[in-house]
């Protein structure tokens, strides 16, 4: 036992650069448990995931290969990824074998290598926005073909740490389901866990009525026991004194009293913490203080994502600054900073203030912002202000009286214990004096901690959010009820883009960039969204996938999650201060539209080189198995090896249906395989021009584009105008494509999605299907052609009608009725598209002929009720696998495409424009 500590306290020494505590040291040794309360400031951030990634890699202990940390604010995120970097890149340099990268997902800045890398080790570090709506099907900011891929791999194989629970509201309880689900309804095939993190604690959330009758409402104690450590480190913070006082503003002007106040306070060489409960207050104050010259920072979650990240880092130099120091100030006449934030600070966010000026809020979160100021026990001259805006303004909401984000009885009940606090707070370290509130008001601090119940995810709200399908009304579940609380963050992403006229351009015109998340995102709630259109008579735009195009929707349709384009026309935003929802406040560095992605579009095809499709099957199959085998879905495992096998069939097959005919022939540029069945090939730049110029600017091209491979010209109907056409290793970039558009001649350059007009996936699924009932052993199971078909998020509970007629699946006509690839024809079954069993009848009553793809689907994904057998329609043989449920199931569609992705970026055989034009 001696000897292990010593080893752990070697990995944390070589990751951290300190010492652990006692109670890390419980932690990595024990592992992590349900619940771990420990105290604000005190580590919990590197005690948690280090102590994950020491039984995972060091002692190779059963953990899950994955680690999700989960704020509940869209707080410094970032932050916490770039500790954890450097964590990690040390344990490199201390051990080369371990190899964890860090990613962050918070609404405007997603990163998504992650979910490519199922086999590989990862954190996660992500807002309960972004997160669960993800694990729910449902994930805000992203098309819905990938909501199946995040789903899978966020429900298997992870360990979830969610941090300052109190602060999550429905989300917390949706985090206690889900954990419940993932044991017991819906088990997966790779464990998931999930321990809760909080200085202030209630249990209640573990108390649904489904994890009571499955004995998981109660979970074994965690004692952290950080009375007992002798670190110095600790028992520094732990003696930090932050003292409170109220302050109450004369009637009127409030905010100007409050921004005068906080600015003669502020010292030299240290951070003022300004805190309110609203974007608005936090805006206003942010304004006035301007006026003396002290640097000046805003914090809240309505800048788009590359306004708030300049921000953030002036916010990370400062505090790199200030830790440097051992007084926490910074001397030489340094100005220190002035921060105004609203509760973004309040969890994720590892600062140190020396004055905190915080407005009125509910017990936990004060707890949470007292926990930024002095956090690091260097500056026990420290002071907390809380002020309280009065005449406070309810309204009801659900029955209950609100006042800004707060439910009114909170906000009363932290009122009470603010005044037995404050004297407190005066005599004693802060530790101390909240232990001293706890003894003398015991009940009254469990009311304030304790967790009110808030609407959650049951087993059957689950088991439906699998399909990705539109329902009657052409909309999706909202899911925002689960996720977050009503107000303020319910929350509509918002990009701006420039053209003229009423509604953006259509088909070719629509020659801007995709819709670039890392900088354009700006979170904005939907019901001041829905306030200021209304006023500014402007319109939102919503990328249609299924016709390719911007529409306009209601403004009583604007969802959470939902991705909406505006005309920089419309306003509302202003880079100092984010939304603003003032129509006179108008961007000026803003594109034209581009496209979004579309059911009929194939993005990875062109793929920037010519592959055969045989080769890209064969590649497929090689990059499965490696897979498979790097998470034991093997032999060695016979209860897994038959999931591996269903795998491995499915990435063999994937792109079968690509030998359609029609494919082949929507194909833009075969190049020097003229004769064989291509899977993948070039970019291709297009150019319209006049007939007289076309000359001229396919010379003038020419010399700009040396490594292009030159492609048959496209005349057009007039005659009169051409589309030169090149094709290349890669997209040109948006600068160069518009210098390109202003070349004398040029009347239009773009590069066109590819949408070839059916689903290769579908025809895929359609052969697959016929081959399996004709053969006397089936080659592979029922599993491995949903698979199949699901692996572009597109074809998957549903197969359906994509044209006016009614008579293709997914433009799949019924001629012809076979397609030839491999030296064989491969006949297409179009009876399991049919919604329902198909059959016929005889003298001897109905013989069924399919089962149709509904029945497929059922019997794949089992009930959402226990009992796997009580819905069993025969569509899936009972030797096979089948009542997988919705996360085992979509984790499985993640790693057949995660296959194919593998094994189109690193091709066997392929060749490049550029090596055809040298």
């Amino acid at each position: 036992m001696v000897e292990e500590v010593e080893q752990f306290r070697c990995f944390f020494r070589a990751a951290a650069g300190v010492d652990p505590y006692l109670w890390q040291i419980k932690a990595g040794l024990n592992g992590l448990p349900q619940l771990l309360p420990v105290p604000t400031g005190l580590g919990k951030t590197e005690g948690s995931v280090l102590a994950w990634a020491w039984r995972r890699f060091a002692q190779k202990n059963n953990e899950p290969l994955h680690l999700i940390y989960c704020l509940p604010m869209r707080s410094l995120v970032r932050q916490t990824k770039e500790r954890l970097n450097t964590c990690f890149a040390r344990l490199r340099s201390w051990d080369d074998s371990i190899d964890i990268p860090v990613y962050q997902l918070i609404g405007g800045d997603a990163e998504e290598g992650w979910a490519s890398a199922p086999d590989r080790p990862w954190v996660l570090v992500g807002t309960q926005d972004m997160l669960l709506s993800r694990a729910l099907n449902r994930g805000y900011g992203m098309s819905r073909f990938d909501w199946p891929l995040h789903f899978g791999v966020l429900n298997q194989d992870c360990h979830w740490i969610v941090d300052e629970v109190q602060l999550m509201g429905p989300g917390l309880w949706t985090t206690a389901q889900l954990d419940w689900m993932r044991h017991k309804r819906f088990p997966g095939l790779k464990p998931c866990r999930t321990t809760w993190m909080s200085a202030t604690m209630g249990l209640q959330f573990l108390q649904t009525a489904d994890r009571k009758r499955d004995g998981y409402d109660k979970v074994e104690p965690f004692e952290p026991e950080v009375e007992n450590d002798s670190n110095e480190e600790l028992r520094r913070r732990r003696s930090a004194w932050r003292p409170v006082q109220e302050f109450q503003p004369e009637k009127g002007k409030v905010i100007e009293q409050i921004a005068l106040a906080a600015t003669l306070s502020h010292t030299l060489g240290t951070l003022t913490l300004i805190v309110c409960n609203t974007v608005e207050t936090a805006q206003k104050i942010f304004e006035i203080i301007g006026t003396n010259g002290t640097p000046r920072i805003l914090l809240t979650s309505r800048f788009r994502a590359g306004d708030r990240r300049e921000a953030e880092e002036k916010l990370q130099t400062f505090e790199s600054r200030r830790c440097a120091t051992q007084t926490g100030r910074i001397e030489g006449g340094d100005p220190g900073l002035i921060c105004v934030s609203t509760q973004v600070i309040e969890a994720g966010l590892d600062i140190s203030a020396h004055r905190l000026w915080t407005e009125h809020c509910p017990w936990p979160s004060l707890i949470q912002r007292l926990g930024r100021l002095n956090r690091d026990g260097k500056d026990n001259d420290a002071r907390a202000i809380v002020w309280r805006i009065l005449p406070e303004i309810a309204r009801k909401h659900d029955g209950e009286d609100w006042v800004g984000p707060y439910r009114k009885a909170e906000l009363d009940c932290a009122s009470s214990l603010l005044k037995r606090f404050v004297p407190i707070s005066e005599e004693k370290a802060a530790a101390d004096a909240l232990g001293e509130l706890q003894l003398c008001v015991p009940q009254q601090v469990r009311d304030a901690l304790a967790i009110s119940p808030e609407p959650c995810p049951r087993a059957i709200d689950v088991h439906g959010l699998f399909s990705t399908e539109a329902d009657l009304y052409g909309g999706f579940t909202d899911v925002s009820r689960f996720v977050r609380n009503p107000d303020p963050d319910a929350d509509v992403i918002v990009f701006w883009r420039a053209w003229s006229g009423e509604q953006p351009p259509r088909g070719d015109a629509l020659e801007g960039p995709h819709f670039d998340s890392q900088r354009e995102a700006c979170p904005v709630p939907a019901h001041k969204l829905r306030e200021f259109l209304k006023a500014a008579r402007a319109r939102p735009w919503l990328w249609n996938d299924r016709a390719g195009r911007w529409n306009s929707i209601p403004l009583e349709e604007l969802r959470p999650g939902m991705v909406v384009m505006l005309n920089g026309n419309a306003g509302g935003y202003e880079s100092n201060i984010g939304w603003s929802g003032k129509a006179s406040d108008r961007l000026s560095d803003l594109q034209p539209p581009g496209s979004g992605r579309a059911l009929d579009d194939d993005r990875r095809a062109d793929s920037g080189y010519w592959s055969m499709l045989g080769s890209h099957l064969s590649d497929a199959r090689t990059e499965a198995e490696r897979l498979c085998n790097a998470l034991g879905l093997d032999d060695t495992d016979p209860k897994l090896g038959k999931f591996g096998q269903a795998v491995v069939a499915a990435a063999s097959f994937h792109d079968l249906g690509k030998a359609h005919p029609d494919w082949q022939r929507a194909v833009p540029s075969r190049g020097p395989l003229e004769h064989e069945p291509i899977a993948k090939f070039p970019k291709v730049l297009r150019v319209e021009t006049s007939s007289s110029d076309a000359e001229r600017v396919r010379s003038a091209l020419s010399s700009k584009l040396p490594n292009a491979y030159p492609l048959s010209d496209e005349v057009l109907e007039d005659k009169k105008s051409v589309r030169l056409q090149w094709a290349l290793d890669q997209a040109v970039n948006g600068k160069a494509l518009e210098n390109i558009r202003r070349m004398s001649g040029v009347r239009w350059a773009a590069h066109k999605a590819f949408r070839p007009g059916l689903r290769h996936e579908a025809a895929s699924a359609l052969a697959m299907w016929q081959q399996r009932r004709v053969a006397n052993e089936a080659p592979y199971s029922v599993l491995a052609i949903y698979l199949c078909a699901a692996h572009h998020g597109k074809v998957r509970t549903v197969l359906r009608t994509i044209s006016s007629e009614g008579r293709d699946v997914f433009g799949i006509g019924p001629s012809p009725e076979a397609f030839q690839f491999d030296g064989r024809d491969w006949p297409m079954d179009r009876s399991i598209a049919v919604d329902g069993a198909d059959g016929r009848w005889t003298d001897e009553g109905f013989i069924l002929v399919g089962p149709g793809w509904t029945g497929l689907i059922a019997d794949l994904l089992g009930p959402w009720r226990g009992d796997a057998d009580a819905t069993w329609t025969g569509a899936v043989p009972n030797d096979e696998p089948r009542a997988l449920g919705p996360f085992a199931l979509s984790w499985l569609e993640a790693l057949v495409r995660v296959a194919d992705w593998r094994a189109s970026d690193n091709p066997s055989h392929l060749i490049r424009p550029s090596d055809c034009a040298l």
